[in-house]
């Protein structure tokens, strides 16, 4: 077990695992725990999608009263479930599934470059190739009873972002503050127009900048409501 310190935010984590040196990353992503940490003054509600094994879901559960966590990797998944039982989080909900649009109930994942469990297992591999469920941001949003005006969306779906933004109503409605890893170098011709006409169709909800994803590399975005 070991205790992180991430912007004088402790939690503990297993460190007996695969992933143990991950840990040790002080300076990973600092911006984005930042960001988290200034929004949790006006949002109720952080859903993280993407988890992995927790470092910004175990951070958030002690900035926001509620907590939701999707993670679809099998091995990922049992690592974020120790982390939050180690810190004995109440405020935390876990799901062992990935978001998707409406058409699928399930789809295939891999890890080309490792085992499961590591932090790249996307619908873009093959190796190592697992069928998981799927859930959409609305069904999600709706079960989970999340209500409107009030949450903080992180994505970090290794690709799959592509066609989470087809959904305009449940834009229009939920209006989340949104923190995204676009990973446009994953996406193919069609994907990537999917994806730009998709959020330029959000345009009178949020500022987006679009151009910025020409580059295709991958792009962190804080993308927030008009």
């Amino acid at each position: 077990m070991k205790v992180v310190n991430r912007q004088n935010i402790e939690f503990l984590v297993d460190d007996n695992t695969e992933n143990a040196s991950f840990w040790n990353l002080n300076d990973w992503e600092s911006k984005n725990y930042s960001i988290i940490k200034d929004f949790s003054l006006k949002c109720t509600t952080f859903v993280n999608a993407g988890g992995w094994i927790g470092p910004f879901t175990l951070f958030a559960s002690e900035l926001f009263q509620r907590v939701y966590s999707l993670e679809p990797d099998p091995i990922a998944f049992k690592e974020l479930k120790r982390n939050v039982e180690l810190n004995k989080f109440i405020n935390v909900n876990l799901t062992n599934k990935a978001l998707f649009d409406k058409s699928v109930s399930e789809i295939s994942m891999g890890s080309n470059f490792g085992e499961l469990g590591g932090s790249g297992t996307s619908i873009f591999q093959s190796d190592k190739s697992i069928k998981v469920p799927c859930i959409t941001l609305k069904e999600f949003f709706s079960t989970n009873n999340i209500p409107p005006l009030q949450s903080f969306l992180m994505l970090d779906t290794e690709g799959s972002e592509y066609i989470l933004f087809d959904d305009v109503n449940f834009f229009e409605t939920y209006k989340p503050i949104i923190l995204i890893e676009f990973h446009i170098k994953f996406l193919n011709n069609e994907n990537y127009n999917h994806l730009i006409t998709s959020l330029n169709n959000l345009k009178h909800l949020y500022k987006i900048d679009t151009e910025a994803l020409k580059n295709k590399k991958i792009i962190h975005q804080l993308i927030l409501p008009i």
